[in-house]
C-alpha cells in the first residue's frame, strides 16, 4: 500500500488529514505561529497501536467511566505529537532535539486541538519555543520544544 492510498484509507476512516504547509514567517523571536487538528478515533486507534499504548483508559469506555475522567481520553503525548507539525512548519529543515510538556486536563476523541506556539529564544541555529495546546480557550498541556533549523 502506498501514501496516498494510506491517505484515502484514513480519510474514509474519519481522519483529519491536511496537506503539510510551510509557512513564509522568517524564526525570530516572537514569531508566534499554531496548527489546529480535530482528534478522532482513528487517531487514537492508530497511535495505539504505533506507540503500544494500549491503555484501557483510551480504549475501554466501560473502564474509563470509572475513572476521575469520566470516559475515554486521547493519549497525552498524542496531543503533543501535534508539536511536531507545527514546528515542522517553519522555513527550512527543522529537527526536534528537546521537549517538555505538562498535561493540563484530558482530551477527548472529536476534539479540536489547536497548538500556539512563540519561539521564545533563538541562538545561532537552535531555537526554543513556547507551546500552549489548547481545546477552544482551555489549556490542556503547555510546555516547549527546543528545535534546529537548517
Amino acid at each position: 500500500m502506498d501514501f496516498s492510498e494510506l491517505v484515502e484509507l484514513y480519510k474514509n476512516s474519519g481522519g483529519d488529514f491536511r496537506e503539510f504547509k510551510k509557512i513564509s514567517a522568517q524564526p525570530e523571536v516572537g514569531l508566534k505561529f499554531s496548527f489546529s487538528k480535530k482528534i478522532n478515533e482513528i487517531d487514537v486507534s492508530l497511535f495505539g497501536l504505533i506507540s503500544g499504548d494500549l491503555n484501557p483508559i483510551h480504549f475501554d469506555e466501560n473502564f474509563a467511566k470509572k475513572t476521575k475522567f469520566g470516559g475515554r481520553v486521547v493519549h497525552g503525548m498524542l496531543t503533543t505529537s501535534l508539536v511536531s507539525t507545527a514546528v515542522a512548519m517553519l522555513p527550512g529543515t527543522v529537527v526536534l532535539l528537546e521537549t517538555n510538556f505538562s498535561y493540563i486536563a484530558p482530551v477527548r476523541i472529536g476534539d479540536m486541538v489547536n497548538v500556539e506556539c512563540e519561539i521564545i529564544e533563538k541562538e545561532k541555529n537552535r531555537h526554543k519555543v513556547k507551546v500552549d495546546c489548547k481545546v477552544g480557550e482551555k489549556r490542556v498541556a503547555e510546555g516547549w520544544v527546543r528545535i534546529l533549523i537548517w
